[in-house]
């Protein structure tokens, strides 16, 4: 399954994505782990459902549960802060 379309709209206006291969499926509990405090959104696709975790203002985490891939959109301002986030949060469950 393809977490995006072919051609993918940003959350936000300008807002880039990467793609970050898991050495093993995403679980319910890896997405509970990332929401934290933080607000979860979900949305229907024909491929499945998409949790949409928005954390803090620089990064939207797109992930299935059973993939073994999440898409991350991130603020280009930010980018290294966003990135060497989602490396850390990443890093402490697959």
């Amino acid at each position: 399954m393809s977490l995006s379309p072919s051609d993918p709209i940003p959350p936000y206006p300008h807002w880039q994505r990467t793609t970050y291969r898991l050495s093993r499926p995403v679980t319910g509990e890896d997405v509970a782990a990332f929401v934290q405090d933080q607000d979860l959104y979900c949305r229907e696709t024909a491929a499945g459902e998409i949790s949409i975790v928005h954390k803090f203002g620089i990064a939207e985490i797109h992930c299935v549960v059973g993939e073994r891939a999440i898409e991350v959109w991130f603020a280009p301002e930010k980018s290294s802060a966003a990135l060497a986030y989602v490396d850390a949060l990443l890093s402490t469950r697959f």
